[in-house]
């Protein structure tokens, strides 16, 4: 079942460049569902991120074509995400970024476009690079979480839910791609938007890949596509730089070089 409120903002805000993807360039994907795709076991993984400029998306696109499936659900391949991250009063998980600490955390509530369902998610990087993501089917409200799902939120994150409040709402459409042997997983993120109370900012032009492996596996052909147009991996919080971005109040000098690539791109040079 659809989700009624972002499925008709996808379709609204369907550009030109995502209609001409969908006409052009990913029918050449074979399509895999959604049950299969989540039987793929990825819940402790190795993430490997990539961002670059959407011109170059198409070429990559047909270089991969051969070699993965593309997520389809009723004949739709792009779908609108919406991510609303949690943080305390004085931003102590986007802290743990800016301060590099190996084991970080993440609460979110994630809503899609293709289904109703709403999940609340806590994501977990550990002190070995891998991610761990725990997720639960709730009403959208954190505050009316069930009480053992609290509990677990506490003893993991140190924070009661009360002492959390939203602190960035992100949009973006997203294709996903399974590699044809199950082992990997793509998602190509577009549209990028963020926005709170402070203000809000658009990421035109700009691509987010995520490749997402239980072991890293330089020999990807999506990384040996990428490799071919000069795009290399990069570090990359969506949460992170777009905070960045709408509230200068925040230290971030350790996500520099990453703004710095991030201008180039959205500069297009």
């Amino acid at each position: 079942m659809e989700h009624p409120v972002l499925s008709t903002v996808l379709s609204r805000q369907m550009d030109n460049y995502l209609q001409q993807l969908s006409a052009n360039h990913i029918t050449d994907f074979s399509s895999i569902s959604l049950e299969k795709l989540n039987s793929i076991n990825l819940s402790v993984r190795e993430d490997t991120k990539f961002i670059f400029h959407e011109n170059i998306l198409i070429s990559i696109l047909n270089d991969v074509s051969p070699f993965y499936d593309i997520l389809n659900i009723n004949n739709e391949q792009i779908f609108k995400y919406r991510t609303r991250y949690y943080d305390t009063s004085n931003y102590q998980f986007y802290t743990q970024h800016q301060n590099g600490n190996k084991k970080r955390f993440k609460i979110r509530v994630r809503e899609y476009s293709s289904v109703s369902e709403i999940f609340f998610e806590i994501k977990i990087k550990n002190n070995k690079n891998k991610t761990s993501k725990e997720r639960f089917i709730f009403d959208g409200i954190i505050y009316n979480l069930e009480e053992d799902i609290k509990k677990m939120t506490f003893d993991t994150i140190g924070h009661s839910i009360d002492d959390l409040q939203e602190s960035l709402i992100v949009d973006y459409d997203r294709i996903s791609l399974v590699d044809k042997n199950l082992e990997e997983r793509i998602t190509i993120d577009t549209g990028l938007k963020v926005k709170n109370k402070s203000g809000a900012k658009s990421f035109d032009g700009l691509i987010i890949v995520e490749l997402k492996q239980s072991r890293y596996n330089p020999r990807s052909n999506f990384i040996k596509a990428l490799r071919k147009y000069k795009v290399y991996e990069t570090r990359f919080s969506k949460y992170c730089i777009g905070l960045t971005q709408i509230d200068n109040s925040l230290k971030h000098n350790r996500f520099k070089p990453q703004l710095i690539k991030l201008h180039k791109i959205l500069n297009h040079k």
